[in-house]
């Protein structure tokens, strides 16, 4: 019998998890070290736990594909 994590999990190509790191440091800029760090530790949870509807919420991360023009008429 076959165990799933013999097998690398499939990833969404529609739900990709992008980080911009300059993005990052301007939006936590002055702020504590302390602070920046559980920020960081917050957004690897949401990203280990595949939680994309928390991850969008940060202007620091993109979820799909960043280069790919949106078509929708927004």
């Amino acid at each position: 019998m076959e165990s799933a994590a013999e097998h690398p999990t499939q990833v969404n190509p529609h739900e990709r998890i992008w980080f911009f790191p300059d993005k990052f440091w301007r939006a936590t800029a002055g702020w504590p070290s302390d602070q920046v760090s559980d920020l960081m530790r917050e957004v690897e949870a949401f990203a280990a736990a595949g939680n994309v509807q928390a991850l969008k919420k940060y202007p620091f991360v993109f979820v799909g594909n960043p280069y790919k023009k949106n078509r929708s008429a927004a």
